[in-house]
């Protein structure tokens, strides 16, 4: 069960690492306007009103991407000869997917964002669910 836990977390934090260099990758294409910052809620909540469609699509496609790589870590971790029977293991990628979904729904709560946006919250659970089956070995 520790094993589980550990590789989990071990998920999580990649896929959060992940997802945030998606984030800043995003910004090359969409610059964020003078004077805001990813740490400045105030005056990205400004932003978010004006952004352009192409950069709100690029940050679903980032959450998304970060629950994928989050499921894909814990699985390829868990893939370790002796633990893949371990039933602990089987239902990693929900919890990863589940998490990331109640952050994003934070996410959503902290920020404004267009009332269409949280279509976001429909991705993280099948992109974890798309990263454990990329890697996922059959008993």
């Amino acid at each position: 069960m520790l094993r589980a836990i550990t590789t989990t977390i071990i998920g999580v934090i990649l896929g959060m690492m992940g997802m945030m260099a998606m984030h800043y990758l995003s910004m090359m294409l969409y610059p964020l306007p003078e004077g805001v910052t990813m740490e400045d809620a105030e005056a990205l909540n400004k932003y978010m009103a004006i952004a352009p469609l192409g950069a709100m699509l690029l940050v679903i496609v980032s959450h998304a991407m970060g629950s994928f790589i989050g499921a894909l870590v814990a699985t390829l971790l868990s893939q370790v000869s002796k633990w893949k029977h371990s039933t602990a293991f089987k239902y990693q990628f929900l919890f990863i997917g589940l998490l990331f979904t109640c952050a994003g729904w934070y996410n959503l709560e902290k920020l404004l964002h267009p009332h269409w946006f949280k279509i976001d919250l429909l991705f993280y659970i099948p992109a974890a669910y798309l990263g454990y089956k990329l890697v996922a070995k059959r008993a």
